[in-house]
């Protein structure tokens, strides 16, 4: 019969919850996230009104994770400020599904 001494096997166990977690790390990391584009008004705390935008949400968590386009730039041009709407969460209180 095999048996194990207890040093034995909490580094079993040590060993088997590294290697796990390692795993589910490495997927959170390597895959990307699935996003989907909503257009939304926000708040822009550049210009201190409200502006239309296509956000990017991330669809596990439901946050805004980034401005696509918007249209205080003379249209719906790409993006090249700060985003500083999606830092100090502009976004989520603003914002509404078109």
């Amino acid at each position: 019969m095999f048996t194990l001494t207890v040093f034995e096997a909490a580094a079993l166990g040590i060993g088997l919850l590294a290697t796990i977690l390692l795993l589910v790390g490495g997927v959170l990391v390597a895959f990307p996230r699935a996003t989907q584009r909503v257009q939304t008004t926000v708040g822009c705390p550049l210009l201190h009104r409200r502006v239309g935008a296509e956000l990017l949400r991330d669809a596990w968590t439901l946050r805004f994770v980034d401005v696509a386009r918007c249209s205080a730039l003379n249209g719906y041009a790409g993006v090249i400020c700060g985003k500083r709407c999606l830092a100090v969460g502009a976004a989520t209180p603003l914002a509404r599904a078109a």
